[in-house]
């Protein structure tokens, strides 16, 4: 089981590093330009939990592997390549002052927020599934690097024997009665001559490295959808209480109405205007009730709890929360060593190499040492006396086999060239994310002003158009459309606000680094015991 504390990185491989290796000649051997300059410049090579790098020659190790391990080993991202790999930009188009902290959710310094949060990240099912993901990943890597050590098998065995005292048979003078022990021992091990087990181990530990950013990706998702999820709650309560501000005036609107209708000032059509605006106001009013309603159910799905639960956790609070300062979006460059999806797309693509590494020394001789041991008698220690021991070297090799080991190679390529792509992919979707919530900020703050503009407007045109309809200069058809106009943009403004404050939650996903894993689960499986045992 994974400690909490390696969940992200090894002590071996910071965090900010990434893999440098070579190939079977000294650098690797792939098509793409980019890609290759790629890993011959930067990728880090990491020992696989304490197995170091098996050169194929002891002047191979002084010459090659020490030079670029002590050059390599801690070395981070050198600040030219991306911009000539991946042609990522110098800067971003605006940036803050503001620090962003790895749990960046109490940025809006709402104590609800943060406690829904931490119950999401350690009560999801989503994030649990993801971390027993990472936990068979860990089992598939360990599992891999058995190859390193010989292979050891034993056997003891005891045999009793007795013959029928019926039986026609003269067996006298024979040995068929009695018991007998015996014993065996049997040893293999591979010569890792060609890197198959060790490129397969590589690989497997590359994955297990990607589960760990996949299970950050997913925590970071879940804290996102839940922040903008409670952002949507808030507003809908903010939408009611106006509401039903907005109803009462409908309401005391259509009373004065009716009043002048009695002593014959205004007519029927005004009254009945005014009372389809409070039935709008009614009928909204019911819509955000069930949307309340139907963001409980999205929230409580999203903690992994139930809606009953959830009406315990949390109270309607008007308004919402204040707009935290635009956090310092740094250098493009830079975010590629914290994006966890970036180095989740990184490792792969070094497990993508490996396995053709794998596939390519698949194509070799097989070359093993083995040593059997037997021994046996009619006493257990005559195991150790009567034995024979029987040692064997072998090479055994694919000759023909029609194209199987060769397509598998080819294949392994191509899907080596498909991960590079899903890299490039998803760097260029990581710089986006942070460009497009930078231009959105911008784009809801100038609504935003608009909106307020309008509004001030709007109150003046109200406040002259009653007046003009009192002195019966205008027909209340006017009236309506100011008021209904003036209430649209109480409710836009509101909607607004909290887009900008949703638009900072993209932000803030875009250039985080990952959760502290002290946030996410443990790897308990409580839940599956009991369903063990009431299944029996």
């Amino acid at each position: 089981m994974i400690p909490k504390s390696d969940r992200k990185g090894t002590p071996s491989v910071p965090s900010s590093t990434i893999f440098c290796f070579w190939g079977k000649e000294g650098s690797i051997s792939l098509k793409h330009p980019a890609s290759a300059r790629y890993f011959q410049d930067n990728v880090t090579d990491f020992a696989v939990n304490g197995f170091p790098v098996v050169p194929l020659s002891a002047l191979r190790a002084l010459v090659i592997v020490l030079p670029l391990l002590s050059a390599c080993a801690v070395q981070p991202l050198p600040p030219g390549l991306p911009q000539e790999a991946l042609a990522l930009p110098d800067q971003f188009s605006a940036s803050g002052d503001a620090i962003p902290d790895q749990r960046w959710w109490r940025s809006f310094r709402d104590p609800q927020l943060d406690a829904l949060v931490q119950q999401a990240l350690t009560g999801s099912p989503d994030l649990k599934a993801a971390l027993w993901r990472l936990e068979q990943a860990a089992a598939v890597a360990r599992g891999a690097r058995s190859g390193f050590w010989p292979q050891v098998s034993g056997e003891l065995e005891h045999t009793e024997q007795r013959r029928s005292q019926d039986s026609g048979f003269d067996f006298s003078g024979g040995e068929n009665e009695g018991g007998s022990w015996s014993g065996r021992l049997a040893a293999s091990y591979e010569i890792d001559l060609w890197g198959r087990v060790r490129s397969s181990a590589r690989a497997a530990e590359a994955a297990r490295l990607a589960s760990e950013e996949s299970l950050q990706v997913a925590a970071l998702s879940l804290a996102s959808e839940v922040a903008t999820t409670w952002l949507q709650l808030r507003e809908q309560w903010g939408q009611r209480d106006l509401l039903h501000q907005q109803l009462d005036i409908n309401r005391k609107t259509l009373r004065v109405l009716e009043l002048r209708f009695g002593g014959g000032i205004s007519a029927a059509a005004d009254v009945l205007q005014q009372r389809s605006l409070v039935v709008q106001s009614q009928q909204e009013l019911t819509e955000t009730e069930f949307n309340i309603e139907a963001l409980k159910v999205q929230l409580a799905t999203l903690v992994g709890t139930t809606t009953e639960v959830l009406n315990g956790m949390v109270e309607p609070r008007t308004g919402l929360p204040m707009l935290p300062a635009l956090p310092n979006t740094g250098v493009p460059a830079h975010l590629l060593l914290r994006r966890p999806d970036v180095l989740e797309a990184q490792r792969n693509l070094l497990e993508g190499y490996y396995l053709a590494e794998q596939a390519w020394a698949e194509r070799l001789p097989v070359i093993s040492l083995a040593a059997f041991y037997s021994g046996g008698g009619p006493s257990i220690s005559d195991i150790t006396k009567d034995w024979l021991l029987t040692l064997t070297a072998a090479a055994e090799g694919v000759i023909f086999d029609g194209g199987r080991l060769s397509s598998e190679r080819k294949r392994q390529e191509a899907a080596e060239q498909e991960r590079w792509a899903q890299l490039e992919s998803t760097v260029l979707s990581a710089l986006s994310e942070v460009e497009r919530a930078l231009i959105q900020e911008q784009a809801v703050r100038e609504r935003l002003r608009y909106l307020r503009e309008r509004a001030q407007l709007s109150d003046l045109i109200v406040v002259r158009q009653r007046r003009a309809y009192t002195r019966g200069t205008v027909d209340f058809l006017n009236v309506l459309t100011a008021t209904n106009e003036q209430q649209s943009l109480e409710r836009q403004m509101l909607a607004a606000q909290r887009e900008l404050i949703e638009n900072r939650v993209v932000l803030y996903r875009a250039l985080s680094g990952g959760i502290p894993g002290e946030d996410l689960p443990d790897a308990q499986p409580l839940e599956l015991e009991r369903y063990r045992q009431g299944g029996s």
